[in-house]
């Protein structure tokens, strides 16, 4: 990589990791904080967890295409701005109706796939798989620090003080994208503001894409949907009855440990397609493991570190194939869709979470993840033969 292709690629990856460590950090004491607020119920909370998904999801593709016409950096700004506002609307509300409200407007600053895109046009096509992968690592070690962070500043200011951080955070982002983000080279607009409906059918009849895009959306909905009940059962089960930073030290060190060096060897024997069977497999595990030991302090250590090891395996190979596997000519409308799924997993993990635990306890959260990440593991292993000359059967025996 050049020195610009690679200061590009760090930047970008820290305005999309800071964003992301802003919504995380509010996970492992969110649940507990919402009990307390005035109408809050189980379905609310997880509401709450996930509907910045929603509208991420929603928003991804208009705010691609308005990035498509008015410029990269500006639409990020905008949308950066937006984050800032819904993190203040959320700080300051004292009730779960108006934190719903502040999350909503927090994922309407929906920018995955416009950074995506703008890291695509500041990067050469053969060194693209490495900025995702830097990405992916960025995203991953973003949601890694956010487990240890969030419980100290929530510890010392309350969740107030994480969505005020979060604000901060995002006023940072904006800062480093136009201090420390390249101007692509050349730029031409669209004739049209509108998707083509052929570049979409290309992108939805191509297998391998769809199994990667199912997988983001199983393993974001199986973080939202843990997350719902986990704060809530270590807080009946650690001796302080509270989740502590240090707790999760231990636990996201043991796995990242673990997960850095598969990652690094990943890629330097190109095993990424036989990696992620067994990576989607250790996340099954984990779920399983938590339907039958969800109640001993021991066993959701341990299964929460086989979790975060798949899970940051996961977060940095799913980009880099996606942006490997997307025909040429439609790589940044698959980014599109592979962010939509992406947020689209959260809403659906905290709003179905928050209904089982609300109306049949925990355990149908942890069999709702079992059964997610075997249908990923049976779609991840199943192989057909690919279809010659056809663009969108590139890269279907891939996986």
């Amino acid at each position: 990589m050049t020195p610009n292709e690679f200061r590009s690629s760090i930047a970008l990856g820290g305005i999309f990791a800071t964003r992301l460590l802003g919504l995380f950090m509010i996970l492992p004491t969110f649940s507990l904080y919402a009990m307390g607020l005035p109408g809050a119920t189980a379905s609310k909370i997880g509401i709450a967890l996930g509907i910045y998904g929603l509208t991420q999801a929603l928003l991804q593709l208009p705010f691609g295409m308005l990035s498509d016409r008015f410029g990269r950096k500006h639409i990020i700004t905008f949308g950066l701005i937006l984050f800032a506002v819904g993190s203040l609307v959320a700080a300051f509300s004292e009730s779960i109706g108006g934190i719903i409200i502040g999350r909503a407007l927090q994922g309407s600053g929906a920018i995955g796939s416009t950074l995506i895109a703008l890291m695509a046009d500041l990067t050469r096509e053969e060194q693209r798989s490495k900025a995702m992968a830097i990405m992916g690592s960025m995203i991953g070690l973003s949601f890694s620090l956010a487990l240890v962070v969030g419980p100290i500043v929530s510890f010392y200011f309350s969740i107030q003080g994480i969505f005020v951080l979060t604000a901060m955070l995002a006023l940072l982002g904006i800062v480093i994208l136009h201090s420390q983000v390249a101007q692509p080279l050349s730029y031409r607009k669209p004739e049209k503001l509108s998707p083509h409906l052929k570049q979409l059918r290309i992108l939805f009849k191509n297998k391998a894409l769809l199994k990667l895009n199912f997988g983001i959306f199983s393993q974001h909905a199986i973080l939202t949907a843990n997350f719902v009940i986990l704060p809530l059962l270590l807080n009946t089960l650690l001796p302080n009855n509270h989740p502590s930073p240090l707790f999760y030290l231990l636990i996201i060190g043991s796995a990242f440990a673990v997960a850095i060096p598969i990652i690094i060897y990943t890629h330097r024997k190109k095993m990424a397609p036989t990696l992620l069977p067994i990576m989607i497999a250790v996340l099954a595990l984990s779920q399983l493991l938590f339907i039958f030991f969800h109640n001993q302090l021991s066993f959701i250590a341990a299964n929460l570190i086989l979790f975060f090891i798949a899970f940051n395996v996961l977060e940095a190979e799913l980009p880099a194939q996606i942006s490997i596997l997307a025909p040429q000519a439609h790589k940044g409308a698959a980014m599109g869709i592979y962010s939509s799924c992406q947020f689209l997993g959260i809403f659906c993990g905290g709003a179905v979470g928050g209904f089982l635990y609300g109306h049949l306890g925990s355990t149908p959260i942890f069999a709702l993840g079992l059964g997610l990440a075997v249908i990923w593991f049976t779609l991840s292993v199943v192989r057909k033969k690919p279809v010659e000359n056809n663009e969108a059967a590139v890269g279907i025996d891939s996986l």
